[in-house]
């Protein structure tokens, strides 16, 4: 009946006092009627979550659905789950009951095909909500005495499975059968109640225990007014199970409250001694504890676990304030967390990470109830303690943003001292680029730059510097010169410190700001180094960046075995040490080759594992999601699916404005300036390219300028061939010198499909097939729509030439590498512009046939070194000769010596 009613209702909340096993019902109806939901169920634990504003993050994390800078994520909820057939099931509702119902109300009315199934002590209160009351298990029946019929009874068999479990010889006999039989009608059949009278069992007789709750639950069936009945019998049941504890148990009871999550022995000693306990004694009362199912055990290799269950930890908080200091117990909660980053920290940076990301993961609850403490308290060094020597991890979690909210509101903490304020602003820019908020970032990168100078933080400074060099430059705050000085600096004090850690987290930022700005190349020296920086420290947890860092983009220097090489082993790492995040850059790049290689099915299959990864930790909404998101961009472009690239190059664009990122807004502008272009919308296509240019001029982007201005001299070709020419050769200049030899040979195709009407068929083959050499040599694919433009343009330069004269073009270009080919591109620009005669009127090309006149070289080696036949050297000779007024070689010659050319 329920499951039927969960499947035809879109709201239904199971209601009932704690412990009434409404998480089991949950548990068993979800898993009835999972497939009749196309799209399956989502479970959504809200047990651990204090805070009403992470109920929207609880339940994207579950569906698979994160926060989008500048978005409200109840609307992004909204929008991904719009046409999805899916149930989701939100356990324990009632503590944010408002929040739930807030969130349930909207998503139903915006996702008609979207079931929730929620379970709560209170309704939620929404339209069309369905609620179904757990009255708890069935019961023995009133005239039921003997033990068979009383043994029949769900409540009764719960009863002697618990009680066994103390006392291993018991049974339900016909001497204690009515007994329990009053037991659990008493109890009105709730689990939990029911549990925890059989674990008396082991002091007292049944008999005795049902006397027992007859002397204390004088609630069970009257109590307080408006406080329902199955409320009431648990909390009966809880007050004479604690009162049954000894004093100073109920103290260690009650403390242990304050944790949010499950904790280890350790944790608890921390929290539990002190103010009559001694720290000897908190094995003995979590042993007793346990006896008496008060506290849960879960097993794990080498170590327990233990755990309240919610509503006693509840019951317990309640009697905390009674027996103790509350805010005394939280600051012993918080010291020990604080401790925990510390210790933490030394261990990511070990020879074993993983195990420390494993225990930081088992006690997140409790780490971000901690946080939350150091917030209530304005208490920035406890936060900052706690925050900042884990930062990796917490974006390794997809929890950037959360940690970076709780930074900003204890910031406003006046008279934090000074190399904690630092600390807390690096760790603010390290959380706001994982978010994919480099503008943010950058402005706390300058705040940490200046408190460096004053505070004693070994290699703040450094960090600092190499935080404003990539920031500055995503988000166009910085200028190319701010930059590179940056760099600079950031890497010479770090190589001075003693911190090996440092020093490699600062070669990443500084290659990760090169690989942005200003060369491919010098961004993967300093990746390089990075990485052995790393391996020669035993620095494991930072290798994985180290080698997937560079490879998102490098790809386009066109050597893509160096980058599947890089790529492989930090997938390979970061399994090892648990962080997901360059798991993910690592499968991105695999990807991004293959959307290089033409393999596009290969590549949706590498980038969708990317996706799958970010989205198993919440980092959908995050920094490495926006690289997944370009390449996916790039692939539907190239394979032919302008409306997917659309979206998402709008995407790309609303979400780099977003977070200030000048980076990606100039990607996705320029991509959508290219897709305008192939739909005929010329107008859109200039504004498009423009905005990119523009956008990626100064800090320089090396990669949306090149491209945007190749884009712009493709649109300008049809209508301004002179201008055409020269935005075509910028775009050389600026793509050359970044090292993207893909983007390079792109230019040089641009310079021939223009050098057919402006500079002769002759340099067209030539261009031509220096870049067809390339793309054969390295694997790289020349894109669909390139394709048709190169081919024309081949067909009508040989048609323009003698067909031994095109084969001698084309064997020449094909002879030279891709660095001699943009030497030959760049000897033809200009040359309409000059004066016909003098030494000023002469071009590039004759120039250089100048100089190697004068250094003795013969026509023939001239013609070898320029890239140019023998007859077109005595041309130019012929040429200069003309424009120079001089006689001869010897008389050139004494020319060139007098002047500086």
């Amino acid at each position: 009946m329920l499951a039927d009613l969960v499947a035809d209702v879109r709201v239904v909340t199971l209601t009932g006092p704690g412990g009434c096993g409404k998480t089991r019902l949950a548990v068993e109806v979800a898993g009835d009627v999972s497939s009749r939901f196309s799209d399956g169920a989502r479970w959504v634990d809200l047990q651990g979550v204090t805070d009403p504003g992470l109920v929207a993050q609880a339940v994207g994390g579950a569906v698979g659905v994160h926060e989008r800078p500048g978005e409200p994520l109840t609307d992004t909820l909204a929008e991904q789950l719009r046409t999805r057939h899916l149930l989701v099931v939100i356990d324990n509702c009632e503590h944010l009951v408002d929040a739930c119902a807030d969130l349930v109300g909207a998503l139903s009315s915006a996702c008609p095909h979207l079931h929730v199934l929620a379970t709560s002590r209170v309704p939620l209160a929404v339209a069309g909500e369905a609620t179904f009351a757990i009255t708890g298990l069935p019961v023995p029946d009133p005239a039921a005495s003997s033990a068979s019929t009383v043994a029949a009874a769900e409540a009764a068999r719960l009863f002697e499975v618990r009680a066994r479990q103390v006392a291993a010889d018991f049974r339900i006999g016909n001497g204690n059968a009515a007994a329990v039989a009053h037991i659990c009608r008493r109890l009105d059949g709730i689990p939990l109640a029911i549990e925890l009278a059989a674990a008396r069992v082991r002091m007292l007789a049944p008999g005795q225990i049902a006397a027992g709750l007859s002397d204390r639950f004088g609630l069970l069936t009257g109590g307080a007014r408006g406080a329902p009945a199955r409320q009431r019998t648990l909390e009966a049941s809880l007050d004479w199970s604690y009162e049954l504890l000894e004093a100073i148990e109920r103290i260690a009871l009650a403390r242990l409250s304050v944790f949010a999550g499950s904790f280890e022995l350790d944790a608890a000693e921390a929290v539990v001694s002190g103010e009559g306990i001694e720290g000897d004694d908190v094995l003995d009362l979590v042993a007793g504890l346990v006896e008496q199912s008060l506290l849960q055990v879960t097993q794990h290799p080498g170590h327990v676990r233990y755990r309240l269950l919610e509503t006693i930890r509840v019951y317990a908080r309640q009697r905390l304030s009674e027996l103790d200091e509350p805010a005394r117990v939280r600051a012993r909660h918080l010291r020990f967390y604080v401790g925990l980053a510390a210790r933490a920290h030394a261990g990511l940076t070990g020879g074993r990470p993983e195990t420390w990301v494993a225990r930081l993961a088992a006690n997140l609850d409790d780490l971000r109830a901690a946080m939350d403490h150091a917030v209530e308290r304005c208490d920035l060094p406890a936060l900052v303690d706690l925050t900042e020597p884990i930062v990796r991890f917490w974006f390794d979690r997809g929890l950037s943003r959360e940690v970076h909210r709780r930074l900003h509101e204890a910031g406003r903490a006046p008279d934090a001292p000074a190399d904690h304020r630092v600390r807390g602003l690096l760790a603010a820019a390290s959380l706001a680029l994982a978010s994919g908020e480099p503008a943010g970032a950058h402005r706390s990168a300058v705040q940490a730059i200046r408190a460096a100078r004053t505070a004693e933080v070994a290699g703040a400074l450094a960090v600092a510097l190499g935080q404003r060099a990539l920031t500055g430059a995503l988000s166009g705050l910085s200028t190319s010169q701010q930059v590179d000085a940056d760099v600079e600096r950031s890497l010479r004090d770090a190589q001075r410190g003693e911190d090996a850690s440092t020093h490699a987290y600062v070669l990443a930022f500084g290659g990760a700001a090169l690989l942005h700005s200003r060369s491919i190349d010098a961004a993967y020296g300093l990746f390089e180094r990075a990485v052995e920086v790393c391996e020669s420290n035993d620095l494991t947890f930072q290798l994985p960046a180290a080698h997937a860092g560079p490879v998102v983009w490098s790809v386009w220097s066109g050597r893509l075995d160096r980058s599947r090489r890089h790529a492989r082993r930090a997938i390979e790492l970061s399994r090892q040490v648990g962080r997901p995040v360059w798991e993910s850059a690592g499968l991105t790049g695999l990807g991004a080759a293959a959307v290089l290689e033409g393999d596009h099915d290969g590549a949706r299959a590498w980038l969708s594992q990317a996706q799958a990864v970010l989205g198993s930790q919440g980092l959908e909404g995050s920094l490495y999601a926006t690289w997944v998101r370009h390449w996916l961009a790039l692939l539907a472009y190239v394979s032919g699916d302008p409306e997917t690239a659309r979206v998402t190059a709008s995407e790309i664009v609303r979400v780099g404005r977003g977070g200030g990122s000048r980076w990606d807004e100039a990607i996705g502008e320029w991509l959508l300036g290219e897709l305008a272009h192939g739909d005929g919308r010329r107008d859109d296509a200039r504004t498009h390219l423009e905005t990119s240019r523009a956008l990626s001029t100064d800090p320089r982007l090396a990669w949306p300028l090149g491209r945007s201005l190749l884009g712009l001299a493709a649109l300008a070709q049809e209508e301004d061939a002179e201008a055409a020419w020269e935005l075509a050769h910028d775009g050389l200049e600026v793509l050359d010198h970044y090292g993207d030899r893909i983007g390079v040979t792109a230019a040089l195709e641009q310079i021939a499909y223009l050098a057919i009407a402006l500079d002769g068929p002759e340099r067209c083959l030539r261009l031509l097939a220096a870049s067809q050499r390339f793309h054969e040599e390295t694997g790289v694919a020349r894109f669909p729509h390139a394709t048709g433009r190169f081919d024309r343009a081949r067909r009508t330069a040989h048609a323009a030439l003698d067909p031994s004269e095109a084969a001698a073009c084309w064997d020449a270009g094909a002879a030279r590498s891709l660095a001699e080919a943009v030497a030959y591109a760049r000897r033809g620009r200009g040359e309409r512009r000059r004066p016909r005669v003098g030494w000023m009127s002469l071009t590039p090309t004759e120039r250089d046939v100048v100089r190697l006149v004068a250094e003795g070289h013969a026509n023939a080696e001239i013609g070898k070194r320029l890239f140019i036949s023998v007859n077109t050297v005595k041309k130019h000779l012929s040429h200069v000769y003309a424009k120079v007024d001089v006689g001869g070689r010897a008389d050139l010659a004494a020319q060139v010596a007098r002047r500086d050319l």
